[in-house]
This record gives C-alpha cells, structure tokens and sequence, in this order.
C-alpha cells in the first residue's frame, strides 16, 4: 500500500503578523495527560515540538455519583491531590511529548456552589503561578482551556493570550449537569480572546463576546494510520469481510443499527474495537465480535484490518456537535467508510458516505463493500490534508494574530511601559 505524502503546513493567511516566538509556555487545561488519547492532547502533542506545555488534569465536568466508577476516580483524583504537583522541569528533555508539568487540580467536584468554586479557582491560580515562576520566571503564557470550569482563572496568569478549546455540546454529555456547565461556559465566552471549536454549530450556538471564533476540526496523525502494519491473529481469524468500529462503545452509538447490519451481511464480522461504557448485551450476536480496547499503537493495524470503517451514532443534540476523530483515521488507513447523518462528517462527504436512515445506512456499507480499491489512494490523499500538525500551526496563528492586535504593534513582544 503506498502513502501519499503529507502535504506541507498552509501558510498562514495573515502573513503580516509574526509568529509566536519560539519558546512562549503555553497552560492547557485538558484531559488527564496519557490516560486516553484524546483530541487536545493530539493537538498539543504538535505544539511541544515549539513551545513548552504546563499541563493541568481533569478539572470535572460533571457531579459524582455512588457508582463503582466514579469511587474509583474519586480516590484517583484524590490521591493525586495530596501529592505535590508534579513539575517535571527535564521532561522536554527527557521526552519531547511529554509537557514540561503536568499538574493536578486540588479542587472539589460540586463548581456549582460559588464558594467552592472560588476556592478551586485559588488553589489552581495559587500552584499554576508557582510553577510559571520557577519554570518561565518573567514569561507571560497563553493560556487554552477546554474545560468551561476554569473559567475563574482566565485574567489571573498575566496570560499573553485565552483561547476556550470548545471540544463538545458539553451541557448535552450523559450524566453531565448541563446547569453546572452552562454558567461557567457563559462566563469563559466573556472573557478569553477567542474560542475554537471542533463542529461549526459550537461556534453558532456559543458566541465569545470578543467575535473571534474558528472552527478547528479534528486532524489525524497520518503516517501512524497510513503505514502499512501487519494483520492481527483475532483479525485473521474471523470471517470477511469485516466491517469495523475503532472507538468507545457508548451512548451516542445506535445498537438497533448495528443489529440490523448484523442481520443484513450474516456473512460478514461486525468488528468493534474499544472500550464499553455502555452494556455491549444488545449487540452480542454471532458475528458481532467485541475485542475490547487496544493500545493507541496497535490500533492500525486493527483499522487497516477492515475492509468498510464505521461510525453509527445516533443523531442527537450532543451528536449534533461531534467531529469524530475516527473518520480521518480510518481515511489514512485507505477505509471506505459509511456514518449517519452527523453534520459534521458532511464535509467529507466526497470521500465519505454518509446515511440518514438505517435503510440507507445499511446499502452504503453493501457499496462500500463493493467499491473497488482504487478509491484507496483517494482517500488517504484526503487524510493527508489534514494532519494534526497543521491543526498546530492553525491554533499558533490565531494565537499570534490576538497577540499582535493586542499589543497593537508589529511585534508579539510585550511593549515596553
């Protein structure tokens, strides 16, 4: 299978602006850093490459419940607040993917009560404006939060420029308190600089009081879905052809639709690669073969097991709002892949089938399964197009257009008082 080059980074569409200067710290408030591979810590992985990262953990979204689960994170969370922050100062040295500090909130869970969110906010500021000091003593950072909570320190790091990374409907997630969310988003919107947002109908419904808003779809890392790997056993061992799913078995998937593609190609292996979050009984049926997670570095080879990618999301007011990260994937990968109707998935419709009943949904599988595979180069050569690193340079942009206009000056240097 050849590759098609990665095409090079487009320049930036405001040339006359200078770039970030090489260096500047960034403060992200994302996931927690190596537990799953996730959207914003692709995209920053591209960033360390120019610019150190001071990485703040999970800050919550949503309230905690009796479960099992949420015992179990709680005492996670826990017990990494007791512990120092871990400011890794050789980290860029050691591993240049890896930020410089990773820091967890000493925060509590309940950001809906003012006080408690006001002491949150304080101990963050408190252990951020430590680590800047010994770190980057007299740097002012940038900082981007995809987290509505943290509202409460934008303005409190001196910062050079805020950016609210808006990765999701997040008042929409399941079992997320859409009242909790809803404030502390409406706050964020009125103070950073700007906000990028994965889906075009985040930056419709959620407007930042400064007017600057660019949509930042999800990217790929293209060389690592395109090389060509070797079959895995438990994929050689099932019956073609297959069709594949590469993701978390969720909410957001329509089980009724994957049993009515059971149904329809008995001959086929219904393939899904992930975790389950949601009870997989409704989809155990003979040909349905349900592998479980696999580590980020296995999972081309899964992919490029496939013979037709799936994305069977219901279509809902939080799916509305998803960009799904596989979809690039399984184009680098040469896939021919079939989703419902998510207007997000749209834009690749050239490339991409997409359904808006299960009855459609199911004769798109049946042609892309039939589709010959000259199509692959096509669709990889899409892929290509679209890499996280130009995702990167993207973001760098916007962040040194706010930083220009701001300083209102042909240099993003701070000027002299």
């Amino acid at each position: 299978m050849s590759i098609p080059p990665s095409p090079q980074p487009l320049a930036s569409p405001r040339s006359s602006v200078p770039a970030l200067p090489p260096g500047t710290p960034f403060v992200v408030f994302g996931d927690d850093w190596g537990r799953f591979v996730s959207t914003i810590q692709h995209l920053f992985r591209q960033v360390l490459a120019r610019h150190p990262v001071v990485w703040v953990n999970s800050y919550g979204h949503r309230l905690p419940r009796l479960t099992a689960y949420d015992v179990r994170r709680a005492a996670e969370k826990l017990g990494a607040m007791l512990a120092r922050p871990a400011v890794r100062a050789d980290a860029a040295r050691r591993d240049p993917d890896s930020p410089i500090a990773i820091l967890q909130p000493r925060a509590l869970p309940w950001h809906q009560v003012p006080l408690v969110h006001a002491l949150n906010t304080r101990s963050i500021v408190r252990d951020l404006r430590r680590t800047m000091a010994d770190l980057f003593p007299g740097q002012r950072p940038v900082l981007v939060s995809s987290t509505p909570v943290a509202e409460g320190v934008v303005g409190c790091l001196d910062e050079l420029a805020s950016v609210y990374f808006c990765l999701d409907d997040y008042a929409e997630l399941p079992q997320v308190s859409a009242e909790l969310v809803d404030a502390h988003e409406r706050a964020m919107l009125r103070k950073v600089d700007a906000m990028v947002a994965t889906a075009r109908i985040l930056l419709e419904k959620k407007p930042p009081a400064s007017g600057r808003a660019v949509h930042l779809p999800q990217g790929v890392n293209y060389e690592h879905f395109a090389t060509p790997r070797p079959l895995p056993a438990e994929l050689a061992a099932v019956p073609r052809p297959i069709i594949g799913f590469a993701g978390t078995l969720h909410s957001c998937c329509d089980l009724e639709l994957i049993r009515a593609l059971s149904a329809r190609f008995p001959e086929a292996s219904l393939v899904f690669v992930g975790m389950h979050l949601i009870d997989p009984a409704p989809v155990r049926l003979p040909n349905v073969h349900l592998l479980g997670a696999r580590p980020y570095a296995e999972l081309p080879a899964y992919v490029q097991g496939f013979d037709v990618g799936l994305i069977p999301y219901v279509v809902n007011d939080w799916t509305l709002a998803v960009d799904s990260l596989k979809l690039l994937e399984y184009l680098a990968a040469g896939l021919p892949v079939v989703t419902t109707a998510i207007p997000e998935a749209r834009k690749y419709a050239d490339e991409v089938r997409v359904a808006e009943t299960s009855d459609a949904f199911q004769a798109a599988v049946a042609a892309a399964l039939a589709e010959p595979s000259a199509r692959r180069d096509a669709r990889q050569a899409l892929a290509a197009r679209h890499t996280w690193a130009q995702r990167a340079d993207t973001l760098l942009d916007l962040v040194a257009d706010i930083v220009a206009a701001k300083n209102g000056a042909d240099t993003c240097e701070r000027p002299e008082k």
